[in-house]
Parts: C-alpha cells; structure tokens; sequence
C-alpha cells in the first residue's frame, strides 16, 4: 500500500498554519506526491481511498528526546532486556510517534533500525560526550560508559576526536552536558567555554546540531553564547534570567523542555498507579517490582531527604516544586516568542514509552496554540536535529508519516491519543481496527 488517497476531514500540517477541511493527500512511493484543496477532485477516483472525513489527519509525532532503553521506575536501565526494548518501541510506533531522536544510549542503538521490528524511525546521538569528571558521573554506573553511553574529554583534541568519530557512526546530533552542581549542590565539574564552543564548532563543520543537557537556571548563558543549538530540559531550581532567555531566542535556540516527566512521575508516585488494578504499565514485572517499591519510599520518605533510590538526589519536598518552576519557565520562553520543541525524556518514573500526549498537553498549557503545539511535536521537533526538510510536516516531497486522528484535534489537543491509523513511509504501521492493544488504564 504505496500508492493510495487520504480524504481528509481536518488536515493540520505540522507547519503552523491554519486547519484546511476536505483535503486529500496522494501519497506515491513512501512520500507525499500532491495535496489538493480543491472542492472535487479527480483523486476522489483513486483505486485506494483511506476514508477519514470525520477524523483529523496531521503529520507523525517526532520526540526530540528519546531514550529507547530506559524502561521506567526509578533508575537507568532497570528491567533492561531485548525483549522490553522491542515493547518500548512497539508502543512508540503505536503511541504516533513515527521518529524519535535517542539522546544517549549505547553503541549498540545503531543494530536497531535494521531489525525487522515494528519500531518508529530511529535517529541517534549514541553519547553523551563531557568533561573530565562532568555529567552524568554523579550518578551513572561507569558500565554505562564502556558502553558508548558516555564519553569524558579533557582537551580540545579529544573533543574533535569524539564528535569526528560520533559522525562516522551515523549519528544525528551531538549531545552534550551543561551541568554545574550535582544534584544535592555541590560543585560540579563543567566545560570551558573555549572547550563547549570547541564542541560546537567541530559539530556544527559536520553538519550536527549540539543538543544540551541543562538542569539549572545558571547553565542557559553558557550554553547559549557557546552556539548549543537546543537545549534539554525547563530548569526547575528557580525562574530563567531575562536576559538568557533574550539570548536564547536572538540565537535561535530551540528549548526542549520535557515537562511530562517529572509531572507524570510525581503523579504517579502521589496516586500510587502502580497499585491501582486500572493501570497497566507495558513494562516486565522487574519494573512494575521496581515502581511500587519506588512507590512506597515516595509514601513512607521524609520531605527532607531523596525518595528512595531515585538517581535525582533531590528532597521529597524540592522533588515536588519542580513542575511549578519547569512551566513558568517554558511559559516565560513561549510568551517571548521562543521555538519549543516537544519531548518526552521517557522512559523514567512513570513516564512511559506510550503516546506522548501529556507533554503535548503541558505545551499548550504553557502557552502554546493547539496547532503550535502540533508544530513543536512535529515540524520543530524535527528542526532539533536539521531534518525538517524530510520528515515532520505533511508538504508535497516528504516523506509519508502520517496520523489519523478519531477526534478534532485542532479543538482539543487531548484528542491526539485518539489515534487510528499510524503511517510511516506510507506504510501502515498501525490501524486501531487492526493492532487491538492494551491501553495504559482501562475503565
């Protein structure tokens, strides 16, 4: 099924622009070969029409922070098998998400795509390249490292070395690591500048964005005037300096702000989900083991120590304020006029790898319009890592990742989990009618 109509009833096109009604879509050869507005249409006769008059039709979901081989809970890599991978991805493709950028895996990310797996398309940074002694060494396992997770660099050569080398290896990015103090506030070792524009000098020659990890408000200005072109993660120790947010936006740079993790962790922890016989997390029972012990140190934890064994050493009682700060920072950046771009982070805590709608949900919460917020899941998203000319927008020449919505998205953006056909390359990846799945809660 390459050749084949979409009769749209909305189509929202991921680029920003206005709904248009009774479309169709002529999709050839894995991309989009004509979109006509008009009122009859010869496309009409085509000998494969996909019927969704009554239904939404918008470009596939890209996340732009992905990390495929975290399985929720409390830690890294809990439950890690190849048969949880497989689900993770499963439920990606499922959940509309047609492509993910992994922002920090292992060396072995790369076997994935040629896996004949049901999985979204599949882009990669491989590792996380620090400083000496820098993030993540706080709390990462080294095993991680030997795995390609992590490379530290001490001078300016390493750094050339380890980007020239991360694009040998096909990645889509760069990503990197802004981080001045750990998380119970202590001095943490950190890039130069002279070392981070290094950085992004050696990337951006390759042709790689630099997408960086960033926890606290002081790390934006350095990030921002050393040429990092997105940077990861609304900052939740305080609100945003006015004047990094200026230089954030004069430079272009995308803010990726993963607010649904800690909202959906903490949301988690306090109802106790993983309790409730209504939740059914796709994850082995050596996660769900590890969510309701994390479950339970969040129930029985003081307000002034860590939850558990959770890897964020922060207070029970700091761990709970962190959405508040997340959202008036990302809403501070959308009312300036800042590109955001959609991303979940997940799988941690009760962040799933399902359909990422509740950070779609927190986007438009934030300030964004319904169909900005579709923009940022799709077109912007895959503006993180310069392949919006390919994928991320339903225009004449890209490739053929599209949804079909049961529901009227550009009226309410919940509706995006309503999904009921899922294509990618012009490939029907998923059809509600045809892949029945457990849904994350039942009734």
């Amino acid at each position: 099924m390459n050749d084949f109509v979409i009769k749209c009833g909305t189509l929202i096109d991921g680029t920003g622009r206005p709904a248009i009604h009774n479309a169709r879509i002529l999709v050839k050869n894995k991309r989009i070969a004509f979109i006509d507005t008009a009122i009859s249409s010869d496309l009409d006769n085509h000998h494969i029409v996909v019927d969704a008059l009554n239904k939404t039709v918008m470009p596939g979901i890209i996340d732009s922070h992905k990390h495929i081989i975290n399985n929720g809970g409390s830690g890294i890599g809990i439950g890690l098998n190849i048969k949880q991978i497989k689900e993770n991805l499963r439920q990606i493709c499922y959940g509309g998400v047609t492509s993910v950028l992994d922002l920090g895996s292992a060396d072995f990310i790369r076997i994935i795509p040629k896996l004949s797996w049901e999985q979204p398309k599949l882009f990669y940074a491989i590792t996380i390249l620090t400083c000496q002694d820098g993030y993540p060494a706080e709390y990462m396992n080294k095993k991680y490292y030997k795995l390609g997770s992590v490379k530290e660099c001490q001078t300016e050569e390493d750094i050339k070395k380890a980007v020239k080398s991360l694009f040998k290896k096909g990645v889509a990015a760069i990503k990197t690591a802004v981080v001045s103090r750990t998380f119970d506030n202590k001095p943490q070792k950190c890039w130069t500048d002279k070392q981070l524009q290094t950085l992004t000098n050696e990337a951006h020659s390759y042709g790689l964005k630099v997408c960086a990890h960033i926890t606290y408000i002081d790390d934006y200005a350095q990030a921002a005037r050393c040429g990092v072109d997105s940077i990861h993660h609304a900052a939740f120790d305080g609100k945003m300096y006015e004047k990094d947010v200026e230089e954030m936006i004069k430079r272009d740079v995308i803010f990726v702000p993963t607010v649904s993790l800690c909202d959906l962790t903490i949301q988690g922890l306090e109802n106790e989900w993983i309790y409730s016989k209504n939740y059914h997390p796709p994850v082995n029972e050596k996660i769900k083991e590890n969510m309701r012990i994390f479950t339970k140190a969040y129930r029985d934890g003081s307000e002034d120590k860590p939850v558990g064994d959770f890897f964020v050493k922060l207070s029970k009682k700091e761990f709970k304020k962190t959405l508040y700060y997340q959202m008036e920072n990302i809403k501070e950046y959308i009312r300036n006029g800042g590109k955001v771009a959609m991303g979940t982070d997940s799988s941690l805590g009760f962040s799933l790898h399902t359909t990422p709608i509740r950070e779609i949900e927190l986007l438009a919460l934030a300030g964004l319009s319904n169909i900005d917020a579709i923009k940022a899941s799709t077109f912007t998203s895959a503006s993180v890592f310069a392949k919006e000319n390919e994928i991320g927008s339903i225009e004449v020449g890209k490739f053929a990742d599209i949804l079909i919505i049961d529901g009227d998205v550009s009226n309410n953006i919940s509706d995006i989990n309503k999904i009921d056909i899922v294509f990618i390359n012009g490939k029907m990846m998923y059809s509600k009618k045809e892949h029945p799945k457990t849904e994350l809660w039942s009734v």
